[in-house]
């Protein structure tokens, strides 16, 4: 935990230096859920609730049309009813990423992500490097 505030605040301390000259273009936070109950209709898997989760504040340095640079600091969790040790998880990172919107109904994303993952009932803490891409849709048939 103490790395991931050195390191935290040395990447906001570098990301403020070098773009201080210009204004910061926002704050934005997000966050995500999902909680499940899962009841087998056939085969031998037992009955499971899953929660999954994050939430996410960051900061748009720059804009280039509508493009953003945010960096940000997240926490995930995770909790499987069954109790397997990957899927009980809480864990804090850090990343940076280009984000776009377009009104029509996508958001995209791509980045770089540092993050810890932390196994509540083991104890065990996995360091993770994450290069990715990912995405967001929505549409209406009527319109």
């Amino acid at each position: 935990m103490i790395r991931l505030i050195i390191v935290s605040s040395l990447a906001v301390t570098l990301f403020s230096g070098a773009l201080s000259a210009y204004a910061i273009e926002g704050y934005p936070g997000k966050t995500w859920g999902d909680l499940r109950h899962e009841m087998p209709i056939s085969g031998d898997t037992k009955e499971n609730t899953i929660f999954d989760s994050w939430i996410e504040q960051g900061v748009y340095w720059l804009k280039w049309n509508d493009i953003m640079l945010n960096t940000y600091g997240i926490v995930r969790f995770k909790w499987d009813e069954q109790a397997s040790p990957w899927n009980n998880t809480v864990g804090p990172g850090v990343g940076i990423a280009l984000e776009k919107f377009f009104p029509q109904g996508l958001f995209v994303r791509t980045g770089v992500e540092f993050m810890f993952d932390q196994q509540y009932e083991t104890g065990r803490t996995d360091t993770k490097g994450v290069v990715y891409l990912n995405w967001y849709g929505w549409w209406d048939l009527k319109k």
